[in-house]
């Protein structure tokens, strides 16, 4: 069993990489280890903390991708703190990751809801496993994915920008939600939905879209992460 560290740790990188979106970096305990899928807690006020995915811990650093949409105590806090402030940090927690060595994977997410398949996707051996990734945006320069798969694209590893607002500008990329992007691949056949493996990380209404057209199709490996 990994440790679960508890622990005050300075701000050392903040970045908006979107309208509402952040990458942040928190200095971590030399000996700081986690699985990839799993999450932290930041308190963000005494009797506050919230959860987020880790995107990566290396170098002594922890990386997270926030989203400051939602408006509520967490978003005001994490919109105001500056490099240097200090934060309470307790983890890692949680189970979510990859769960076979099945060789067919299919990742579908919206927002920050990529931070935890950036280190699943990277966990994966890509010369033994088939992965795809389908990310939503709204716009394309609302898509935080690309930057982290843009050297990635290869035979067994496929990115697939799904965008909803505008005409998609990009290689691989779609006109549509990512429940109907799927759809359509099922349909095509260009994915076996009883012999891959289905992670989707986002809100409850993707999730559960995501879901509905999975087990039209006979899916039965599904496995979710809410935020």
């Amino acid at each position: 069993m990994k440790k679960i560290f508890n622990f005050q740790s300075k701000l050392v990188e903040k970045i908006q990489i979107a309208e509402t979106d952040y990458k942040l970096k928190y200095e971590i305990p030399a000996d700081f280890t986690f699985t990839p899928g799993q999450f932290i807690g930041v308190r963000v006020m005494p009797t506050h903390t919230r959860a987020y995915s880790i995107v990566n811990a290396e170098g002594n650093l922890l990386e997270l991708l926030i989203d400051v949409k939602p408006g509520g105590i967490a978003s005001k806090y994490f919109e105001k703190v500056q490099i240097g402030d200090e934060s309470q940090i307790l983890g890692p927690y949680g189970i979510y990751g990859i769960k076979s060595d099945l060789p067919n994977k299919v990742f579908i997410s919206t927002g920050t809801g990529i931070a935890p398949f950036i280190p699943m996707i990277n966990s994966l051996d890509l010369l033994t496993t088939k992965a795809k990734l389908l990310f939503g945006t709204r716009a394309n320069f609302h898509d935080i994915a690309y930057q982290y798969f843009k050297d990635m694209q290869n035979d067994n590893f496929e990115y697939y920008q799904c965008v909803t607002r505008e005409e998609p500008q990009m290689p691989y990329s779609f006109k549509g939600r990512v429940n109907i992007v799927l759809d359509d691949m099922l349909m095509q056949k260009l994915i076996d939905p009883l012999f891959t493996e289905f992670y989707i990380c986002g809100a409850d209404y993707m999730i559960k879209d995501v879901i509905e057209v999975l087990k039209g199709y006979g899916a039965n490996k599904i496995y979710f992460e809410k935020y």
